[in-house]
């Protein structure tokens, strides 16, 4: 029914050309060894291009489907000889398989420039998987897009594939991974913030921090910072909202500097969801206030960054 629902809004947008491949064709996908998914050695010569790095990746069935501000730029391919995974989605209590049984669409995300202290360049890109459609739509509420990452160094000879995960973990909503934001956690060692947020349909949402890092060769989550936002539900009285930044402050450690979430907003005693219980007890006796808590993660090596408590809550006047 959704998808119905859909279509009719394309079509009514004008976006006719933008929904499908041709108006009289369905889009294909394109069948792939089992190796995309292995340990690859893959060299670009010339200037770098994003979207024809992934195409190299995951060489399945190209199209653009752009059309105005309407992105949609995908590779459908299915591989009929991988032997699925499941991947953990932060929407859901299971775990999807990957690649899925009805084929991927892969999209680029974006693509992240970097240097280090000697001048070597590096670049890298995320990109989303989605179950295939056959008309290119991403549209479950409920289903986040699964992250991929890859690293190239540039060399003599060209752009090198130095790091690649073809599958990390699903985030977002309507199969759409949200942009992962570059963080330097250390000398030279940039990791990758991804803020996830869901709910019910009218809100309020809650936002998440996902951490991504590069570990053993290979790019895994390494911190889960739940209840970082919550958002406002326009004038509806009684309930709490906060927002939240994060910062690596400076100190004396290499790699995996820690990493700080500073909380700011209101809080009211009849709706206490998601506080940490340092801002609950400051609601003891009042019936609402506006706060700030400072939350702490250190990284404890195969457990990932954990969360220190106590947590430091205070009162806004």
């Amino acid at each position: 029914m959704m998808k119905r629902l859909f279509v009719v809004v394309c079509l009514l947008a004008g976006w006719v050309t933008a929904c499908f491949a041709q108006s009289d064709e369905y889009l294909k996908k394109k069948n792939v060894p089992d190796t995309i998914l292995q340990n690859r050695t893959l060299l670009l010569a010339g200037t770098f291009n994003a979207q024809k790095a992934l195409l190299q990746l995951f060489p399945g069935k190209y199209y653009n489907l752009t059309k105005d501000s309407y992105r949609n730029e995908l590779i459908n391919w299915e591989c009929k000889t991988c032997k699925p995974k499941p991947y953990p989605d932060v929407n859901e209590d299971g775990n999807p398989v990957f690649p899925y049984p009805e084929g991927v669409a892969t999209r680029l995300i974006n693509e992240m420039d970097f240097k280090d202290a000697t001048g070597l360049q590096y670049k890298v890109i995320s990109f989303n998987h989605s179950v295939f459609d056959e008309e290119g739509f991403q549209t479950s509420r409920f289903t986040g897009g699964l992250l991929g990452l890859a690293k190239f160094v540039l060399t003599d000879e060209g752009w090198k594939l130095r790091m690649f995960q073809p599958a990390i973990q699903a985030y977002g909503a309507f199969s759409k991974c949200p942009t992962p934001k570059p963080l330097l956690i250390g000398d030279d060692q940039y990791a990758f913030m991804i803020k996830h947020s869901n709910g019910p349909a009218g809100g309020p949402y809650y936002g998440d921090y996902f951490l991504v890092a590069g570990i053993n060769g290979g790019y895994q989550q390494v911190m889960a910072a739940h209840n970082a936002e919550r958002t406002e539900v326009g004038a509806e009285e009684g309930l709490s909202s906060w927002s939240s930044e994060y910062t690596v402050p400076a100190g004396d450690k290499k790699y995996f500097r820690d990493i700080v979430i500073t909380f700011k907003g209101t809080a009211t005693a009849t709706d206490t969801d998601g506080l940490p219980d340092e801002v609950k007890s400051l609601l003891k006796g009042k019936k609402k206030i506006r706060f700030t808590a400072v939350k702490r993660y250190v990284y404890m090596g195969s457990k990932g960054y954990q969360l220190q408590l106590p947590v430091k809550a205070t009162l806004i006047n």
